[in-house]
């Protein structure tokens, strides 16, 4: 008993779970059978979508079969014996013997007869899928019906055969092969199967092209034979069901022999996916049928289910055990952390005197010993960090204070606005409004990227201001071509537009106009800026051009620092965005100087940008009570 409290908590907790250690067992048998049951079901799926494939695939063999043969009248070449070869040169052969060419009147119907007969036989005979075969003279010229079946002697019922085939509605025009949906062929027998027929128009191509005159058609009756044989492969363990549809829903063939020949749609029996059936579909072929497989899954999945709901069954025993066996070990071993955490609510209520029995040496033990030497540290840390904590107590108060001195100074100018606005000097109360949201713009927060129209919007601010003192001298331009919601560094317009003015236009004769265009490729966002100044020479764009890519922070003359701001906006822009962009410059002298602001189309911030922002939701937080006419700023 002695040695089993000296084990450490670690060994108490290994010993317990090696008595009931069935548990990563079970884990990893429920791990397994749940991703072998996925892997089975899945590979179940793909083997029936695979037979669906498979099924569609032959049923497009077989069509393709029946679009040759439907083609014979073309190229049909036979004699009065029998005899029968492909003749693709004496294409009119069809068509003469229709019409009795070269046959003598007196013998003309009976010859006509004979020969279609035989034709008819030579079409039959191409597929064994092949029922009977039919034609349909139906023109000014002929109005005859021929027909020809290996399995039935003569047709009985010639109205109820036009009937099956829908002569009423055919449309002679077309030229391609038509099917007509899986119908009785009782007009033979009524006992004989089903079939679906194919069908295709019979043209005089002896006239001008273009303008063929429609003979006939020629019918073929398909049994299902081939379609069930492929079909069967499929629905092999009873478990499937297999449906062949055109695309307005007439059943071609299907296993449900209730459905065969029926519009599925008018029937309510459109394949669908529901709980326990899964529904695998085939696109529609060349010749307009498609596959579907509805998937009994419950019976498909029977056995492999029945094991798992076993296995199951099993690890819920094993769970049962291994419950039991935790939450007996859990009560003891949890006995002195609740003792320690009743101590703990003592040192939050400030007693720092707290002392836990030390009843064992294992890891509860030893936390008893460190907690009793945390509390007294604790206690002595409190005492040395109090007055520490007044100082900074104390620099926090002189941060807050600080803050009042931008509310300040908002507050003014909008008193100075308002004094104004009273006098009726509305001009002034403008310039001071726009004087104050460039204020606010450079100051109120810390973001570094705005949207392109705030940016603009402070461009705008800066030409009125300076056409206030200039009589509106000055025409600005701004094209954003739907950019301007896009995120731009912040303060990038401003310090361009003065220099355009300063060393540009003013120069001039302090008359002239600015545009701003965005230009968006699939690489680059690129703002112009661009003036009709006095330009620059080489020699000072070479000048500018060195300033850029240098370390000066401007050009220095005998009073003080110029291009500062143009300095400042290209190596903003290389610090987020990289070496490939910036400011690209071009002037010509009398002309003009255009400024290309370059950036990515990306549109991704620096993790410097976020923490400032960040700290914007800080700095910011009496932003929206001290708000004076919305944000600006001035360079």
């Amino acid at each position: 008993m002695k040695r089993i409290r000296r084990l450490s908590l670690y060994q108490k907790f290994a010993l317990v779970f090696l008595c009931v250690g069935l548990l990563p067992l079970g884990i990893l048998s429920t791990v397994i059978m749940n991703r072998m049951m996925k892997e089975y079901e899945s590979s179940l799926l793909a083997n029936y979508e695979q037979g669906a494939v498979y099924v569609n695939s032959g049923i497009d063999m077989l069509l393709d079969s029946c679009n040759d043969i439907s083609k014979m009248p073309y190229y049909y070449n036979g004699t009065n014996e029998g005899d029968f070869r492909y003749n693709y040169v004496y294409y009119d052969n069809l068509r003469r013997i229709l019409y009795g060419i070269d046959y003598d009147m007196e013998m003309a119907d009976d010859l006509r007869r004979q020969n279609m007969s035989i034709f008819l036989r030579n079409v039959q005979s191409v597929d064994s899928a092949l029922m009977a075969c039919h034609f349909i003279a139906d023109n000014e010229v002929l109005q005859e019906s021929f027909h020809y079946s290996s399995r039935y002697t003569y047709l009985q019922d010639e109205t109820l055969f036009r009937q099956r085939m829908e002569l009423d509605s055919l449309d002679k025009a077309s030229r391609n092969m038509m099917l007509i949906p899986t119908h009785p062929s009782d007009y033979y027998s009524a006992a004989s199967p089903p079939v679906f027929t194919v069908a295709r128009n019979y043209f005089d191509l002896t006239g001008p092209v273009g303008d063929s005159e429609y003979i006939g058609t020629i019918y073929a009756d398909v049994t299902l034979d081939r379609m069930e044989e492929l079909c069967r492969s499929v629905e092999a363990d009873g478990s499937a069901c297999v449906y062949v549809t055109d695309r307005l829903g007439n059943c071609f063939y299907s296993s449900d022999s209730r459905v065969i020949g029926q519009n599925l749609e008018s029937l309510g029996s459109v394949p669908i996916e529901s709980p326990g059936h899964a529904l695998l579909e085939t696109p529609y072929g060349e010749n307009g049928l498609k596959v579907s497989v509805v998937l009994n899954t419950a019976d498909a999945l029977g056995a492999a289910r029945q094991m798992r709901n076993s296995l199951f069954l099993i690890l819920i025993c094993m769970a049962a055990v291994l419950s039991f066996g935790a939450v007996f070990f859990s009560r003891r071993m949890t006995r002195p952390i609740r003792n320690m955490m009743e101590q703990m609510a003592q040192i939050e209520n400030g007693n720092f005197k707290v002392q836990l029995p030390v009843e064992s040496s294992d890891e509860i033990g030893v936390l008893s010993r460190r907690f009793n030497q945390m509390s007294q540290e604790l206690e002595t840390y409190i005492k040395k960090s109090y007055v520490a904590q007044l100082k900074q107590n104390e620099a926090e108060l002189t941060a807050l204070r600080s803050q009042i001195y931008p509310h300040f100074l908002y507050n003014t100018l909008e008193v100075i606005r308002m004094t104004a606005l009273e006098s009726n000097d509305d001009r002034v109360s403008r310039m001071i409004e726009a004087l104050a949201q460039q204020i606010r713009y450079v100051i109120g927060t810390v973001r570094d990227f705005v949207p392109l129209e705030m940016e603009a919007d402070i461009a705008r601010k800066y030409i009125y201001l300076l056409n206030c003192r200039i009589n509106g001298r000055i025409q600005l331009n701004i094209e954003l071509d739907g950019c301007s919601e896009r995120q731009v560094p912040k303060l990038i317009l401003q310090p361009i537009l003065e220099n355009a003015y300063v060393h540009g236009i003013k120069p001039k004769n302090g008359s002239g106009s600015i545009m701003i265009d965005v230009e968006l490729t699939e690489d680059l966002f690129v703002i112009s800026v661009m003036d009709n100044g006095i330009g620059m020479d080489k020699d000072t764009l070479q000048k500018l051009h060195s300033l850029l890519d240098g370390d000066e922070i401007g050009i220095k003359n005998e009073h003080t620092w110029q291009s500062i701001g143009l300095k400042n906006v290209h190596d903003r822009i290389r610090y987020l965005y990289g070496e490939p962009y910036g400011l690209e410059i071009t002037s010509i002298p009398g002309v003009g100087t255009t400024v290309r602001i370059l950036m990515p189309v990306r549109e991704e911030r620096t993790e410097a940008e976020g923490s400032r922002e960040n700290g914007d939701r800080i700095v910011g937080r009496g932003e929206a009570e001290d708000k004076v006419g919305g944000e600006g700023g001035t360079v």
